[in-house]
């Protein structure tokens, strides 16, 4: 590979360290991080997905409970999600990787001027292109 090549894209990392887009998401993991409303919830969904992984390895697996932890692996969910620094968190993500999306969508154009635009509706279900 050139080393040429290599070191733009080094240097391409570092101008990404540097964006507000990129600065933003880490002080918001970070404070997510040490947020311990935050982190009780996430142990708590961790426990909860563990015990379904387990009960879904069982020959005959008690469905009733796997409804209900699935019912309280949502209820966590939804708490977590409805705590402001979690919504930060993930607003902050949304904006770096459109950030990012539009650095790929650039490369693209140079990489292949002749290739149709490609769009983007935000819904993945049907695209893998940003996976």
């Amino acid at each position: 590979m050139s080393q040429a090549v290599m070191e733009k894209a080094r240097e391409l990392a570092r101008h990404i360290q540097l964006s507000p887009e990129y600065i933003c998401m880490r002080a918001a993991e970070d404070a997510a991080s040490q947020d311990e409303a935050l982190a009780a919830l996430s142990r708590e969904y961790e426990e909860k997905r563990r015990e379904v992984e387990s009960l879904t390895l069982q020959d005959d697996p008690d469905y009733e409970v796997m409804m209900a932890l699935s019912h309280e692996l949502e209820d966590i969910q939804a708490r977590y999600n409805a705590l402001p620094l979690a919504q930060a968190v993930q607003q902050a993500r949304r904006d770096f990787t459109q950030m990012m999306n539009e650095v790929n969508a650039e490369l693209q154009k140079v990489l292949a001027p002749d290739a149709p635009a490609a769009s983007c509706s935000g819904r993945c279900g049907g695209c893998a292109g940003c996976r």
